[in-house]
């Protein structure tokens, strides 16, 4: 299986296990999307762990929040 990378996760940013749709879907970004859509974040995310929308520490899960400053994060 190929390396699952997503433009709104960053490597040695957040979790490893932070997880959205985007990543399993081969699609190229268009450039020019944010001309397209409203600029608020509407991507589910999930732990790949704990397999629903919270982390091992019961809290939500998101790229704003799974860091490296959360206990449960894996680099």
């Amino acid at each position: 299986m190929e390396s699952l990378t997503s433009p709104k996760i960053v490597v040695g940013v957040h979790c490893l296990k932070l997880r959205t749709k985007g990543m399993y879907i081969p699609a190229l970004v268009d450039p020019d999307e944010s001309s397209f859509y409203d600029s608020y974040e509407t991507s589910a995310y999930w732990c790949a762990m704990t397999q629903t929308g919270f982390g091992p520490d019961r809290e939500p899960v998101r790229p704003d929040s799974c860091c490296h400053a959360r206990g449960c994060c894996k680099h």
